[in-house]
């Protein structure tokens, strides 16, 4: 089989990248069905509860790391 061989660069500037998309989408998600009106499973508001945590958490991890890296370089 033939594969891609283009190598892979750094994302264009404000072009959001796939795992950008995929975060921002995951936490839309989880936010609408914490916010729903609806009468839903118990299990499934949980891990949407769970899931919204998750990535509050690693937004903070990764804005800390993204400081720490700026003030390496400044």
């Amino acid at each position: 089989m033939k594969g891609n061989q283009e190598p892979v660069g750094l994302p264009e500037a404000g072009k959001p990248t796939i795992y950008e998309r995929i975060k921002e989408g995951l936490a839309v998600a989880s936010q609408l069905v914490i916010a729903s009106p609806l009468k839903l499973p118990l299990k499934l508001v949980a891990v949407a509860k769970y899931l919204a945590l998750t990535l509050g958490v690693l937004e903070a991890v990764e804005g800390a790391a993204k400081d720490r890296r700026e003030e390496d370089e400044g």
